[in-house]
């Protein structure tokens, strides 16, 4: 809703003490963050708030002030408004990179969106916590000269995000994960409480994820905003065996994209090309062919917009054997939104056609491969 107000003033200079409003979204995105990790830790939550929440809560008054419209009242008052759809806010948020029908938090726990928003603040506790990890497994296999252990640990976190402690436990005792035991276990924590129903955790068949009850505690609903079906049971595991469940930031980096890294392996391998999955320790996400190799970087980001302010940021550094490079988007995000190739293009020119990395579909990168093993033939 636009006022005669926010009119007037988008004519004019902003005053030199309004906040950008991407960036107090962003910080908002990542105060949410901190304040729901710290609420479900085992410890009490005592006040104050983390800083980054309490610093958007300030900014959005002064949002709110200069627009002409009623400030939230409080924290509690913001965070409420976060689960509503941003058309929905009486603050215009134009500029801040995100879509109407949006929100930060879904069934009562931060969503994809907020975990990409908070991403782009630059100090995410989530993303300091996942890079932090990731890295320690990269320099322990790397030590080790063991690049089959790091694949696995990957693969462990795309095809299990939920698992028995006796899985887990087995999964451990093989010779590739055991070096990374340690690290592993830090991937994933308990399910929470409200997952339990009758004694069993539910699962969702299309991403393997939990599937956590609405407030009527009767409708159960799976929380990965990525999930390509969504709406598919898939297997009960009893609660006394102890359940796992990987963490939130890795779900949404790694195993979200993941999940079209493997259906990119399967497939290019049916085709007959040779495909290594995160080769010399991740740097890319995948390399086909041998000679002449084609690398890609694989992102199931949910919007374009912050998609393409994160790559303007951090675009891969591409090898320089490399004979073509990529950013493949997974199916689900370009199903969810035709127009997302064009959005992302506009937006990022480095990643236009005819630039050395090129943003495409997954199912235009396989077309590419599959014409490039034609010509070969």
């Amino acid at each position: 809703m636009t006022s005669a107000i926010d009119s007037a003033s988008s004519r004019s200079t902003p005053p030199s003490w309004l906040p950008d409003v991407h960036i107090t979204v962003a910080q908002l995105a990542s105060g949410i963050l901190e304040y729901y990790q710290r609420i479900n830790s085992n410890e009490p939550f005592r006040l104050p708030y983390p800083a980054n929440l309490q610093a958007a809560f300030d900014k959005m008054t002064l949002l709110s002030w200069h627009q002409g419209v009623t400030p939230p009242a409080s924290v509690m008052d913001l965070l409420q408004l976060a689960e509503q759809p941003f058309e929905e806010w009486p603050i215009t948020l134009t500029g801040a990179g995100v879509d109407p029908e949006e929100s930060l938090l879904s069934y009562g726990r931060p969503n994809t969106t907020c975990e990409e928003l908070g991403s782009l603040s630059g100090d995410v506790e989530g993303e300091i916590r996942e890079t932090a990890l990731v890295r320690a497994v990269m320099d322990k296999a790397r030590a080790a000269n063991a690049p089959d252990s790091y694949v696995a640990f990957r693969r462990l976190l795309i095809e299990h995000p939920t698992l028995t402690a006796l899985a887990l436990d087995e999964r451990l005792a093989t010779p590739e994960l055991a070096l990374l035991a340690g690290e592993v276990r830090q991937a994933y924590a308990e399910v929470p409480p409200e997952a339990i129903a009758d004694g069993v955790v539910r699962t969702c068949a299309g991403c393997r994820g939990l599937v956590l009850p609405l407030d009527d505690d009767r409708t159960w609903v799976c929380v990965d905003a990525t999930c390509p079906r969504p709406g598919k049971p898939g297997p009960t595991y009893p609660a006394n065996e102890g359940v796992w469940w990987l963490r939130r930031e890795l779900r949404t980096f790694i195993t979200g994209p993941g999940r079209a890294e493997l259906r990119i392996e399967q497939k290019v391998k049916k085709l007959g090309a040779p495909i290594h999955l995160w080769p010399d320790f991740d740097a890319c996400d995948l390399s086909v062919f041998d000679e002449r190799p084609w690398v890609a970087d694989v992102k199931a980001w949910r919007n374009p917009i912050r998609l393409a302010n994160h790559l303007k940021r951090r675009l891969f550094a591409v090898p320089p054997d490399a004979d073509r490079a990529f950013i493949v988007i997974a199916h689900e995000q370009v199903k969810a939104q035709p127009r997302y190739l064009e959005r992302l293009h506009r937006e990022c020119p480095l990643v236009r056609p005819g630039e050395r990395v090129v943003a495409v579909s997954e199912s235009e990168f396989l077309k590419e491969v599959a014409t490039r093993l034609e010509t070969q033939a």
